[in-house]
């Protein structure tokens, strides 16, 4: 008999608290739309090296705005291939790491803000030994500026601009290109 009225009183809570349902509240501002399906901003500059081997490149400069979660690649190109079209640049993302003979090497590498990125040169090389012309002038760079949700799908490598165009074109979306002149 206990049982029958501890089940009773279970049933009744359970179909009490389903049928608990009040007014819908009223529906917010709509959100804004996408900008022309843009997922990202991808921006390219050829700099030499100052003297302290650092270079800032700042965002604001370009009118790009870049948020806190946002997620910043940033690739060097240190070849091109021929092709009928035109030169194809090659893309290796940083942290890029050249080793010498001698045992000793050079890493390009970087850091960034929402504010900026700071690219820089490090390692165990001698500087002053080192060609300017093939290592520090003339250098390619791209950054790539993704929001963090579509840059942490693990299905996406990142490792390539190739595969995150090709990532962002299979989800209907595009990265918007800036050309600049050298900075």
């Amino acid at each position: 008999m206990k049982t029958i009225k501890i089940f009773t009183l279970a049933l009744v809570a359970i179909f009490g608290f389903t049928a608990c349902e009040g007014d819908r509240g009223p529906q917010g501002p709509p959100g804004p739309d996408g900008t022309n399906g843009y997922i990202g901003t991808t921006t390219e500059f050829t700099i030499d090296f100052p003297l302290n081997n650092e270079f800032i490149y700042v965002f604001a400069d370009d009118g790009i705005e870049v948020f806190e979660s946002d997620a910043v690649l940033v690739y060097r190109s240190e070849e091109s291939l021929s092709d009928p079209s035109g030169p194809i640049k090659v893309w290796k993302q940083l942290p890029q790491t050249i080793y010498f003979n001698n045992g000793t090497e050079l890493a390009y590498n970087f850091d960034h803000t929402f504010n900026d990125v700071r690219l820089f040169v490090e390692g165990t090389a001698d500087f002053n030994a080192i060609d300017p012309n093939i290592y520090f002038n003339n250098q390619h760079f791209r950054v790539v500026v993704v929001p963090s949700d579509f840059a942490k799908d693990p299905k996406i490598d990142l490792s390539t601009f190739e595969s995150l165009q090709k990532a962002a074109k299979q989800n209907g979306r595009s990265l918007k290109k800036l050309n600049l002149s050298n900075k």
